[in-house]
């Protein structure tokens, strides 16, 4: 019954391409130009998204299940049919995509040497603080570094699981959802008036 609502709510939100049976992310424009951030000055087919445009695909990517397939259509006035200019605009559009998950790939790989790191420097301080006072008679001073050893390893040993299960999980489920997005069929139509 739960998932029948949430359909019939997603398809309130989003249209079905009847053809594709993928949803469907519509976005309307007056010119390609809305497409790509404003102060990048770069050829078309690499500038930069609109921030508040990927903002917008990225979460509606997420409100649609993703065991179901997306479009992205973009509509414009007929006068400002181009095109050369959409197949800019696609490439455009799909490089940004590309990029955004080239920079989690690198983000990812760097959470996962600081988990690697952490676990390493976790597992040293735990073994000097647990081996440290059998082999040698302890002062208070001496006592107070061994406890300092138990408190770091175990704050790293908990830093390297919240990187891998916290923080890491949404930076992958953010890399799933942008290879979506990339490798969605993108088209631009007329716009009705």
């Amino acid at each position: 019954m739960f998932k029948k609502k949430k359909r019939y709510e997603l398809q309130n939100v989003y249209r079905i391409n009847p053809e594709s049976k993928a949803y469907i992310i519509e976005v309307s424009l007056d010119d390609y130009e809305e497409l790509f951030n404003g102060w990048d000055a770069s050829i078309l087919k690499q500038k930069e998204l609109e921030p508040e445009l990927m903002d917008y695909l990225l979460s509606a990517s997420y409100e649609i299940p993703f065991k179901n397939r997306i479009e992205l259509w973009f509509f414009l006035p007929e006068a400002m049919i181009d095109e050369s200019k959409e197949v800019l605009s696609v490439q455009g559009i799909v490089n940004n995509f590309k990029m955004k998950r080239h920079f989690i790939e690198l983000l990812l790989h760097r959470n996962y040497r600081k988990i690697f790191t952490y676990i390493i420097i976790s597992a040293i301080f735990l073994l000097f603080a647990y081996s440290l006072p059998n082999v040698i008679e302890l002062n208070v001073l001496f006592s107070i570094l061994m406890e300092g050893f138990f408190i770091g390893g175990w704050v790293l040993l908990w830093e390297a699981f919240s990187l891998f299960f916290f923080t890491s999980h949404d930076t992958r489920l953010d890399k799933k959802q942008y290879v979506r997005l990339m490798n969605s069929k993108i088209y631009f139509k007329i716009k009705k008036l």
